[in-house]
C-alpha cells in the first residue's frame, strides 16, 4: 500500500476562500442546518435508479455525517433547478473539492460554482477536509479513530457515504457524478482517480464513481509511487495550471499529465499563461465555471 505523505507539508497554505489571501473572493457562511436530508445513522445503499418516496427540499444544507466513528461535515447545495428537475430525471452531482487550510462552505461560494449548479440543475457538495486538508497525516492532527494511519481512507469513504446519503433524499443520477478540486483538493480529486481498483478502504477496494475529474492547480498526490496504469476505470481528466503558480509549481500539472497520458487515461492539459494559484475557470483566466460543467457533461458514463 502506498502511503501518501510528501504534499501534506503544503497544509494551510493552498485555499481560495474566506481567510486565504485569495482574489476571487469570499464565502459567504451561511449554512442552514435544520432543513436538510437527514444523513445521520446508516445511509441507504440501494443502488437503483427509482426516485426516494419524497423528495428532499431545495436548499443550502450543512450536513454531519459518521465515517468510521469520524465525524465528517459537508455543504450540500441542491438548487430549485434541480429539485424541479428531478420530477421528470435523476439529476448530477459534483464534488469541490477545497486546497489546504479552506473549508468546503467557503469554497464553493468563492468559485462561483453554487451559481453553475442552478443554472444546470445539478447537486453541489462541498466537503469538509479533516482539519482542512485531505489525506491528512498524524502530525497535522489526524487522530486515527478508523484504525488509519492517514485520513485517506476516510476521505475516500467519505465520497461514498454522502452520495448514499444524499441519494436517500434526492434522485441522483449515477453516471453523472463528478469531482473537481484546487490545490491539495486537486491532488485527492487526483486519488480519487488513480487509486481506483487498486486502494483498499474499509468497505472493501476503493472504484471511483465519478465519471470525470477537474484537477485545478493540482499534482500527482503519490509523488510517482502509484503507477496510473494500473487503476479502473480510467476516466476522463482535465488538469489546468497557471503558468506563473509559485505554491504548486506549473512543472507539477505538467508531470501529473505526462504519467496519465503515458498510462492510456483521456486527460486534457490546460495551461493558463501568465496565472498564479488560483481558480482557472474563471473568465478572467480565458475559461469558466460553465465551461467544466459543459466538459462534464458531455463525459457522462455511457451504461
Amino acid at each position: 500500500m502506498t502511503r501518501v505523505f510528501w504534499i501534506a507539508l503544503w497544509a494551510g497554505l493552498l485555499c481560495l476562500g474566506a481567510g486565504c489571501g485569495s482574489d476571487e473572493g469570499d464565502g459567504d457562511g451561511d449554512a442552514g442546518t435544520d432543513a436538510g436530508p437527514d444523513s445521520g445513522g446508516d445511509v441507504d445503499t440501494d443502488t437503483s435508479d427509482d426516485p426516494p418516496d419524497e423528495l428532499g427540499p431545495a436548499g443550502r444544507f450543512t450536513e454531519t455525517i459518521d465515517v468510521d466513528g469520524v465525524e465528517r461535515t459537508y455543504v450540500l447545495y441542491v438548487p430549485e433547478s434541480a429539485v424541479d428537475a428531478m420530477g421528470e430525471e435523476p439529476v448530477p452531482i459534483l464534488f469541490a473539492f477545497h486546497g489546504a487550510g479552506d473549508t468546503g462552505d467557503s469554497f464553493i461560494a468563492a468559485t462561483g460554482l453554487e451559481g453553475t449548479a442552478s443554472n444546470n440543475a445539478f447537486v453541489l457538495v462541498g466537503p469538509e477536509g479533516y482539519n482542512h486538508g485531505w489525506f491528512v497525516q498524524s502530525d497535522e492532527g489526524w487522530p486515527g479513530a478508523d484504525g488509519y494511519e492517514t485520513s485517506l481512507e476516510n476521505d475516500l469513504q467519505l465520497v461514498l457515504d454522502v452520495i448514499e446519503a444524499t441519494n436517500a433524499s434526492y434522485w441522483l443520477d449515477r453516471d453523472m457524478i463528478y469531482s473537481v478540486g484546487h490545490s491539495r483538493g486537486a491532488g485527492f480529486t487526483g486519488l480519487l482517480a488513480i487509486l481506483s481498483g487498486t486502494y483498499p478502504i474499509s468497505s472493501g477496494t476503493w472504484e471511483s464513481p465519478c465519471a470525470a475529474y477537474g484537477v485545478n492547480a493540482g499534482y500527482d498526490a503519490t509523488g510517482g509511487n502509484v503507477d496510473p496504469a494500473g487503476a479502473e476505470p480510467k476516466r476522463p481528466v482535465w488538469i489546468i495550471h497557471g503558468t506563473n503558480d509559485s505554491v504548486v509549481p506549473y512543472s507539477y500539472g505538467e508531470d501529473f499529465y505526462t504519467a496519465l497520458d503515458t498510462a492510456g487515461w483521456d486527460v486534457t492539459f490546460t495551461p493558463v499563461d501568465g496565472a498564479g494559484h488560483t481558480w482557472l475557470w474563471s473568465s478572467m483566466w480565458g475559461q469558466t465555471d460553465q465551461d467544466l460543467w459543459d466538459w462534464f457533461a458531455a463525459n457522462a458514463i455511457v451504461p
